[in-house]
């Protein structure tokens, strides 16, 4: 750290107002001569520059999109969202827009922007490339969007009022139209895409109903509403096999009534319960009335009469032809029974088959189901293309433009550029800052007879600075607060309040000029730097200046550590390691007093953390203190009560300290604060020799 100039109270200004002043002063002419030369060279300026006038056209880009039917547009709108809006100013920048506008424009033979100027007069070049003249009309356009707005205000600088605003119009309505055209033009896009795919989802649709037939037929299913489904024909049989099967029992049942019943005259008898047969009936009439009447023969004949011969004979016939009759309708019943048998054997023959066929006609549905899936997924795309193409068709001419017009450019009255109420002042302020400049830095530097290196002295002249440095700098008297007969503690617990408390602004102060005049006679080197604070007899005052000068370190923002000397610590002291004073609140050490220890050096851990390290060493009249143990300190303080006497002390100084020492010595006085002067600080008295 460089040492710093300081006066009694104060660092240094940074320059010097007075010297500037004087300086200008003597340079005046030249400050005059700048400012004369900008305001020609503006007025120059003025006079040859054409005007440039900017016209504005303000567009809105509505977010809400006015809907005339239900239909989805196919291309929406731009949307609510704000990167959306700010990206459509670089639309209206892009090349092909503004590309359209110049070629619509003619600004290609424009004089304005085709005219190459001195350099082509110069060079006897013909015209412009179409490229160059494109950027000269690029750098024209300028588009912004209003703040956090949906209004984009387009503008145009042209050499002509009218022409400026003809051209911002046009790159407004290129835009509008360019919105527009992409909303019919992806219309049309849209329909001649699906005009394309229509044709083929047709054929799709041809080709899975096809499918479906196709299985259909192959795969032998009916309709159901035909009626000819495998299950209604199951259905059927199994109702046909049930009726065979109860004919079938039923014929049994009477087959086996018969069979049971015999030929005898009971099972005659039996027989119109099993079965109707008008032959057994007229044989059973024609049976009862011969035995009626053998009956009546045998009462009045003997056995051996021919009439009861005759009606034994006939009785027998008749029986006979009976049995015969029995025997016949036994065989029929049978023949019924095993009739309705093979029926029901057949039915059941069909059943199976056709159940058969039912499995494997349950695999085919499956397969059907998806044909059928396949085809109805085909013609819902079709319906959904038909549907789209055909609302695509009906949204011509019906989609609105977002982007409104809200400010139409009219042609300006007066010129954007050159303004000579804006141009003249700033060239009279930029030639008063060159000639004050100029004026500065070409003026001869200040005499500084007290900053220039002094001359070798000769041997009287040594002999009389040795005398004048042997005695070390006064840097003035301090009344500190707290009551007079208080301890250190108590005092440096008041000073402290003092710092933090209002009213204590001009302790504060003084204290910071304390610390600046302190740093000023330090010699710049990697910190941290060692200051000791010591008193001539008085200790207490030693401890209350440490403790003020590393307050008001600590306050400047710098880090402060303070070592206590103590000839004899209490034990645990030596190797507590850095604590926080109560009474300073600054970081402490405790270090003892040893005669061989040499120059004291910060431990190495320590030094880094700290900028300025405060050594409280023993009074300069005791025996304990050492020169040789503070002779790496860049500055020793030494503190003087209030009523010691400031020659005595200089003398103990002599006594005790090198010429280097005293060279590197300073001194102030510590005093009680008294007490009408509670509230403020007293001034220092004196000034530094």
């Amino acid at each position: 750290m460089a040492a710093l100039d300081s006066t009694e109270n104060a660092f240094p200004p940074l320059f010097d107002v007075g010297a500037v002043w004087a300086k200008l002063w003597r340079g005046r002419l030249t400050v005059l001569a700048c400012i004369g030369a900008a305001l020609a060279l503006a007025l120059l300026y003025l006079a040859v520059t054409k005007p440039t006038y900017t016209a504005t056209a303000s567009l809105l880009i509505d977010p809400r999109d006015a809907r005339s039917t239900r239909f989805e547009t196919v291309l929406p709108g731009i949307g609510a969202d704000s990167a959306a809006v700010a990206s459509q100013v670089f639309v209206i920048e892009s090349r092909d827009l503004l590309m359209a506008v110049f070629e619509n424009e003619g600004i290609e033979r424009d004089p304005e922007f085709a005219n190459g100027g001195l350099l082509s007069f110069l060079t006897r070049s013909g015209g412009l490339e179409k490229d160059v003249i494109f950027r000269r009309f690029e750098r024209r356009v300028s588009v912004e969007r209003a703040g956090l707005t949906y209004v984009i205000e387009v503008s145009f600088k042209s050499e002509t009022a009218e022409k400026a605003a003809r051209i911002a119009n046009s790159i407004v309505e290129r835009y509008r139209t360019g919105l527009a055209g992409d909303r019919e033009s992806a219309n049309s896009d849209v329909n001649a895409r699906l005009a394309d795919r229509i044709a083929a989802l047709q054929a799709n649709v041809s080709e899975a109903d096809r499918a479906v037939g196709d299985f259909k037929v192959r795969h032998e299913i009916l309709d159901p509403a035909a009626g000819g489904t495998l299950q209604s024909q199951i259905d059927q049989l199994t109702t046909q096999l049930i009726d065979a099967r109860a004919g079938a029992d039923q014929a049994k049942g009477r087959y086996d009534q018969a069979t049971a019943a015999g030929a005898s005259a009971a099972g005659l008898a039996m027989r119109p319960e099993i079965v109707s047969s008008t032959t057994i009936d007229r044989l059973r009439t024609d049976y009862n009335q011969r035995a009626a009447e053998l009956a009546n023969a045998e009462a009045i004949y003997q056995s051996r009469h021919p009439t009861i011969r005759r009606l034994r004979s006939e009785l027998a016939r008749t029986s006979t032809l009976m049995t015969m009759e029995a025997e016949r309708i036994t065989r029929e019943l049978k023949a019924k029974y095993e009739l309705s048998a093979e029926t029901v054997a057949m039915l059941e023959a069909k059943l199976a088959a056709l159940r058969g066929q039912s499995q494997a006609a349950d695999a085919a549905e499956v397969e059907l189901r998806r044909l059928k899936a396949r085809a109805e997924a085909a013609r819902s795309v079709l319906d959904d293309v038909l549907k789209r193409a055909e609302e695509t068709a009906q949204m011509r001419g019906l989609q609105l433009s977002e982007a409104k017009v809200i400010g139409v450019a009219a042609p300006p009255v007066q010129p954007t550029w050159p303004t000579p109420l804006l141009l003249l002042p700033v060239s009279a302020a930029l030639g008063l800052l060159a000639g004050c400049g100029l004026a500065v830095v070409g003026s001869p530097p200040d005499r500084q007879p007290d900053r220039a290196e002094p001359a070798e002295p000769d041997e009287a002249g040594r002999a009389a600075l040795s005398r004048v440095e042997a005695v070390p700098t006064s840097l003035g008297r301090y009344a500190l607060p707290g009551l007079a007969g208080a301890g250190a503690a108590a005092r440096i617990r008041a000073m402290r309040r003092r710092f933090l408390q209002r009213g204590g602004e001009a302790f504060s102060q003084n204290t910071l000029k304390l610390v600046r005049r302190i740093i000023a006679r330090l010699t710049e080197h990697p910190a941290p730097y060692t200051l000791l604070i010591s008193a001539v007899r008085s200790a207490p005052e030693a401890k209350l200046a440490g403790a003020m000068i590393g307050i008001g370190l600590q306050q400047a923002g710098q880090n402060v550590l303070v070592v206590e000397f103590s000839g004899q610590p209490r034990p645990g002291e030596l190797n507590a390691g850095v604590f926080i004073n109560g009474a300073s609140g600054l970081p402490t050490i405790v270090r003892a007093i040893t005669g061989d220890a040499g120059p004291f050096v910060l431990d190495a851990d320590l030094a880094g953390d700290f900028d300025f390290v405060l050594l409280l060493g023993p009074p300069l009249a005791e025996r304990d203190f050492d020169a040789a143990l503070f002779a790496k300190v860049d500055l020793m303080l030494f503190t003087l009560a209030a009523d010691e006497n400031a020659a005595e002390a200089a003398g103990l100084l002599r006594q005790r300290l090198a010429a280097d020492g005293i060279a590197r010595s300073v001194t102030l006085v510590i005093a009680a604060e008294e007490a009408e002067t509670a509230d403020a600080v007293t001034p220092l008295q004196g000034a530094a020799q």
